[in-house]
């Protein structure tokens, strides 16, 4: 299983079982960003303690590995919890928010084509950008810093910088922010 393969997978699953969900990670950068190459598939879902059960069945233990005690914890608490597929050493990280602020990734997610030619569900662009400046901040990896630069390019305009500069504010980034804006230019 490749990973076009393993998203559209995925994408059944949230879909067919009618769950909130946002692709996150380096495949939304690249929906509205630069393309790179990426180890796993990251995504936001809205997963309850009444949903989780049924999410982890979906993906049988003959086909994948799913930890149902860190899916249930994540569904009561918010959290991250993986699907590995063994056989090809493919990845899913499966993130439920814990936050207010990370729930307004599922509510304002907006649909964009996908790998494998298909729509799907994706964090919005001003929120890559937010967390993507988190994920620097706890770790300072600069391929954080060139997602948001792609992203930065490809949108534009279109980006409501006025809500990245207020959460990135309350998120404790905006010296992050101010710093993208000063490398990227206007």
């Amino acid at each position: 299983m490749d990973q076009a393969e393993l998203l559209a997978y995925l994408l059944d699953v949230v879909e067919g079982q009618r769950l909130p969900y946002a692709i996150a990670g380096s495949h939304a950068s690249m929906a509205f960003g630069e393309a790179r190459l990426t180890n796993d598939i990251d995504v936001v879902i809205g997963l309850t303690p009444a949903t989780f059960a049924a999410f982890c069945a979906a993906f049988p233990n003959a086909d994948f590995y799913v930890s149902d005690e860190g899916a249930r914890v994540a569904a009561v608490k918010g959290g991250m919890f993986n699907i590995i597929h063994p056989e090809s050493g493919q990845k899913i990280d499966v993130i439920v928010p814990a936050t207010d602020l990370d729930r307004t990734q599922l509510s304002r997610a907006i649909s964009a084509p996908a790998m494998g030619g298909r729509h799907a569900r994706f964090v919005s662009p001003e929120d890559i950008i937010l967390k993507k400046m988190e994920y620097f901040r706890e770790g300072g990896s600069e391929k954080h810093l060139r997602d948001i630069a792609g992203v930065l390019k490809v949108m534009g305009e279109r980006l409501d910088h006025g809500y990245i500069g207020n959460q990135a504010a309350n998120r404790g980034v905006a010296d992050i922010w101010s710093a993208v804006l000063k490398r990227v230019g206007p």
